[in-house]
C-alpha cells in the first residue's frame, strides 16, 4: 500500500512538473517575438497588425503601409514580455519624392506629445516629424532626413519606467535622441 502511495506521488509531481513546464515554454515562445524580414511588416504594424494598438493607443506614427516606392534599408520588431510588455522597432527607407512628401505631410499632421524629451533626451539627430513621448511608456517617432528622402521611424516602449530589452544593441545611436537612457 505505502509503495503504491508513493508511485502516485510521484507521478502527480511528474505530472504537475510536466504542466509547469510546458506552461513556461509556450508562455516564453508567446511573449518573446522578434520580426526582421520586411514582407511581415503590415501582420505586425500595418493598418491592422498585432502590435499596432497597444498602451491604450493607436501606433499612428508607424505607416500603415510601407510605399511602393520604398527602398527599405532596415527593419525590425520585437515583442517580449517577461512580466511587463516592451516594444522595440525601427523601419528605416528611402522613397521617390511624391511618397516623401505625401508621407511627410503625414507625419506632420499628427498631434505629438508637447513634452518630447524624456529619459534624459536633449535633441534629434534628425527632423523630428511626429512624436508619442510618455514618461512612464517610452516613446514612438519618425525622423525625416530630406537630402535623402528618407524616414526613420523608431519605437522603445516599456512599462514602468525602464526598458527591459537592451536597446543600444538594436538601434544604431544615430537615431536614437541624444542623452536618452531607460535602462
Amino acid at each position: 500500500m505505502r509503495k503504491k502511495k508513493r508511485i502516485i506521488i510521484i507521478a502527480v509531481i511528474m505530472a504537475v512538473a510536466a504542466i509547469v513546464i510546458a506552461g513556461i515554454l509556450y508562455w516564453n515562445h508567446e511573449n518573446n517575438i522578434k520580426v526582421t524580414n520586411v514582407s511581415k511588416y503590415a501582420e505586425y504594424l500595418g493598418k491592422n497588425g498585432e502590435y499596432k494598438h497597444h498602451f491604450n493607443y493607436y501606433n499612428a506614427i508607424f505607416p500603415d503601409e510601407i510605399p511602393e516606392s520604398a527602398n527599405v534599408e532596415k527593419f525590425y520588431y520585437r515583442y517580449y514580455n517577461p512580466w511587463d510588455p516592451c516594444y522595440l522597432g525601427y523601419l528605416i527607407y528611402t522613397c521617390d519624392e511624391e511618397d516623401y512628401q505625401k508621407e511627410y505631410k503625414r507625419l506632420k499632421e499628427i498631434k505629438s506629445s508637447e513634452n518630447k524629451y524624456i529619459y534624459g533626451a536633449e535633441s534629434f539627430p534628425y527632423e523630428l516629424c511626429a512624436v508619442h513621448a510618455d514618461s512612464y511608456y517610452g516613446y514612438v517617432y519618425a525622423l525625416a532626413d530630406a537630402e535623402n528622402q528618407r524616414f526613420i521611424y523608431i519605437e522603445i516602449q516599456f512599462c514602468n519606467e525602464f526598458m527591459d530589452i537592451d536597446y543600444e544593441k538594436v538601434i544604431d545611436a544615430k537615431y536614437l535622441p541624444e542623452g536618452f537612457d531607460a535602462k
